[in-house]
């Protein structure tokens, strides 16, 4: 008998929470059901907590050294989860993903130099690209056969000798592709042949829906080996990200001793006791945890799937391959993103993110976090219908 509860509504109001109460100060109310950020209103694992829970009984939270379990564990987890084989001598510790992309950047590469990042993007990858003084190419993801994917062969037509770097996410947000082995391995070549570094964000990694297959970039051989640089952490996977604890891999052995000195003098390279606590156990501990919350958002996923082209018969939800988010496209519903926020903000009281956040071309899209109680779901879609009711009696009237 599973020990997890999903279906329990936890009220995470008052906790400082950053997906909570600071879209609530930006909305200007509590009553509004926050499905922006995307972190899960899970428990974490009881095996974390319990960790934590050793942690703060101590008493004494001094200056920590990074654990013992924190290389074995991410080297015996990639293998038994993603049967990726990885060396222990190729992670290295760094506290948030967004951090390690900002350090990359700044160490491989100049003021003014280009930096590919397919949109629609994650934001805080372009934020901090562009904060560093660089020009970031946004090549948009394509739509072929009803899936999303890279035109390399247009990308090639957009870069120069200045383009230094390429930023992969994999699985991609928003639109959730999980990249097929010759999809990555083309992406590969691509970097090889025009002497681009590969910065790949493997945080949604553990998230895969059902029939699909999560393949790591750091599984493709051969010569993109010397010029890869994957990140991931256990915060999306175990709904810890507020335990600052992320990690690097890095197989060229120069590219990573000038990682190794770029985030020592950033100040990046103290470990805490709740990230430690974590990584003792997470990996070790807490797989099954990583197969039933899969399995719950595949039952959230189904749900919208089926309930959202009811309300809203010209509605497209794309097919989700990764993560726990579902990328809506509303543009055959409403006649502009303005309209669509003020529907779901304003008459709906339910706030997702809007397709400009990732990018100037996805207006009239939405991203949506499944990663919540069915009955969260279930209250957002009678929050939509009651007021798409009213819009449409106001329209009669």
């Amino acid at each position: 008998m599973s020990k997890l509860d999903f279906s329990t509504v936890i009220n995470r109001r008052g906790t400082d929470s950053y997906k909570w109460d600071a879209a609530d100060r930006e909305v200007g109310n509590t009553e509004t059901i926050q499905m922006g950020c995307a972190d899960m209103d899970f428990k974490s694992p009881p095996e974390i907590i319990e960790e934590l829970h050793k942690v703060v009984e101590h008493g004494i939270f001094g200056y920590a050294t990074l654990t013992q379990q924190y290389a074995p564990g991410i080297v015996s987890w990639y293998k038994e989860r993603h049967n990726c084989e990885l060396k222990a001598e190729w992670i290295l510790y760094v506290p948030r993903i967004v951090v390690a992309c900002s350090v990359l950047v700044n160490t491989f590469t100049q003021k003014g130099d280009k930096v590919i990042l397919n949109s629609p993007y994650y934001p805080p990858l372009n934020d901090v690209t562009s904060g560093c003084y660089r020009e970031v190419i946004c090549p948009a993801l394509v739509e072929k056969d009803g899936r999303y994917v890279m035109d390399l062969e247009a990308l090639e037509k957009q870069i120069d000798a200045s383009t230094k770097l390429m930023i992969l996410v994999s699985p991609h947000n928003p639109t959730t592709r999980i990249w097929t082995r010759e999809e990555l391995q083309a992406i590969a070549d691509f970097c090889v042949k025009h002497d681009l570094l590969l910065f790949v964000d493997e945080i949604h990694s553990d998230f895969a829906a059902k029939g699909q297959t999560f393949i790591s970039m750091a599984d493709i051989q051969g010569p993109i080996q010397d010029r890869l640089v994957v990140v991931n952490a256990p915060a999306k996977s175990f709904n810890v990200m507020g335990c600052a604890m992320s990690y690097l891999i890095v197989p060229n052995a120069e590219v990573r001793k000038r990682l190794e000195k770029a985030l020592d003098a950033a100040g990046e390279t103290d470990a805490n006791d709740f990230g430690n606590a974590v990584m003792r156990v997470a990996y070790q501990k807490c797989g099954y945890y990583v197969d039933e919350v899969n399995a719950y958002i595949d039952d959230n996923d189904a749900y919208l799937r089926a309930e959202l082209p009811k309300l809203f018969p010209q509605v497209v939800v794309k097919p989700r391959e990764g993560t726990y988010l579902l990328w809506v496209d509303f543009t055959k519903v409403f006649p502009n993103e303005e309209v669509l926020h003020d529907f779901f903000t304003n008459k709906a009281k339910v706030n997702v993110l809007m397709g400009s956040h990732f990018g100037p071309n996805f207006d009239g899209f939405v991203r949506i976090n499944m990663g919540c109680p069915r009955a969260t779901l279930e209250e957002v879609m009678r929050r939509l219908t009651s007021a798409w009711q009213q819009c449409q009696s106001s329209v009669q009237n």
